[in-house]
């Protein structure tokens, strides 16, 4: 079964169809890059798939119980707490137990008395549901990107809190992860970390991305909007180049056939 279906979708603002009557399949292990002209919709199109959107018509099925985590491309108003908190609550309830284990941690420290009984509860469940090698991932992916775990996020920098929302979509383990250019502030090193990370981790992508290099190395299919509909290539993206091209050249005959049959 498809980890998500996207059928006969359609979406406006109040004017001309952003998408159109869309129809999408998601398969586990895809690697989809969308494609398109600045203003075509990709963005509106993540925002659908993650549920921020509501579709003004046609159906979205989503696989039951199926988790979707985002980077979008500007960074949210209002961002609190620490870096590993804000990371970590990407995670569910699982990341929110790691949190308050921290807190917890943190208070013993400082004013030196035993256990209390809600530190060991919470230490008990995640102990129960594997929650360190949830706690391994987020510094590993902290220590990667070169993020302070204790840092408060309102005092970083645009491009240091986009970095803590990748972290975040890196280490919630998604079934469906959603990249609006991920590649952003960040240099050559941290981008084929990422890479690496994502490859080994057999994460299924939905991306956009300007980064030709990152886009070569991630995409087994290409997804193009245009107009308010989607052209879909399962392919990467030179053989997208060339059916592309292809496609145009028998358009273009088309076109002439047509013309000289009126004249």
């Amino acid at each position: 079964m498809a980890l998500l279906s996207l059928r006969g979708v359609s979406l406006a603002f109040g004017g001309p169809p952003v998408l159109e009557d869309i129809t999408l399949q998601v398969e586990k292990g895809e690697r989809i890059c969308l494609l398109g002209r600045n203003g075509a919709g990709k963005s509106s199109l993540l925002g659908l798939i993650d549920g921020e959107l509501q579709p003004d018509g046609g159906t979205i099925d989503r696989r039951q119980g199926l988790r979707v985590a985002r980077l979008p491309q500007e960074v949210p108003q209002g961002m609190t707490g620490t870096v590993f908190q804000v990371v970590a609550q990407g995670a569910g309830t699982l990341g929110e137990k790691l949190c308050l284990y921290h807190t917890l941690s943190g208070k013993i420290e400082m004013v030196n008395q035993g256990l209390p009984p809600e530190f060991m509860d919470v230490q008990h469940a995640i102990d129960s549901e594997g929650g360190w090698t949830l706690q391994q991932r987020i510094e590993e992916v902290l220590s990667r990107l070169k993020l302070a775990a204790d840092a408060s996020v309102a005092g970083l920098s645009g491009g240091l809190a986009r970095r803590v929302l990748l972290a975040q979509a890196l280490a919630a383990e998604p079934d469906i992860l959603l990249l609006d250019e991920p590649t952003n502030h960040l240099d050559i090193v941290l981008i084929r970390w990422m890479e690496e990370f994502l490859l080994r981790e057999g994460r299924t992508l939905i991306f956009v991305t300007h980064d030709r290099a990152f886009l070569r190395t991630m995409a087994n299919r290409i997804v193009e909007l245009d107009r308010g509909r989607l052209v879909d290539f399962t392919c990467d993206y030179d053989t997208f180049l060339q059916r592309r091209e292809e496609l145009a050249h028998a358009e273009e005959l088309g076109r002439s056939r047509f013309d000289r049959k009126l004249a």
